[in-house]
């Protein structure tokens, strides 16, 4: 039986791990998302992969797993303990459908600069903050929180720490 399994690779190495997997095993699978990011002051979509250094890849119970290990870009199959672990084909299938159309497309408006948000978790939940600007990309933003002082402070923070205010 075949089952899917966890391909950890190096960093920017997974559609290249892909087409060489491709070559010799049954099937294999890399979701991508669209993002935008920033490059040369312009916000542009991008594509990358949904799970930044891993492939799914559907493996015969007969594989050869030092294959794989040895396959240029790969670090690892994941594992716990020295068992490869089984990815339920239920998520795979469900990646599938979510991607049959290309890349998934997370739908959130972009803050502006200038805008008020509330921090959502972590230490400083519940501050509000004025945003300044995306950081490489749209994982990380930074923010101006209010302080009791005339000047503000600037917080790097991911992206999904922060929300719209309600004001």
């Amino acid at each position: 039986m075949q089952e899917w399994y966890l391909v950890h690779t190096k960093a920017g190495k997974e559609v290249s791990v892909r087409s060489q997997l491709d070559e010799w095993l049954p099937e294999t699978f890399l979701p991508t998302l669209k993002v935008q990011v920033h490059r040369w002051g312009r916000l542009v979509n991008s594509i990358s992969p949904l799970f930044p250094c891993y492939v799914f890849a559907r493996l015969p119970a007969c594989c050869d797993l030092r294959r794989i290990g040895y396959t240029l870009g790969v670090r690892e199959i994941v594992r716990g303990g020295q068992e490869p672990l089984v990815v339920p084909r239920l998520v795979v299938d469900q990646l599938k459908v979510r991607c049959a159309r290309g890349p998934v497309e997370l739908l959130s408006r972009p803050f502006h600069k200038g805008e008020q948000v509330v921090i959502a978790n972590g230490a400083l939940r519940g501050f509000e903050a004025v945003f300044e600007q995306y950081l490489s990309g749209p994982q990380r933003v930074a923010i101006l929180l209010s302080s009791l002082t005339e000047s503000s402070i600037r917080v790097v923070l991911p992206a999904s720490s922060i929300v719209r205010s309600e004001v």
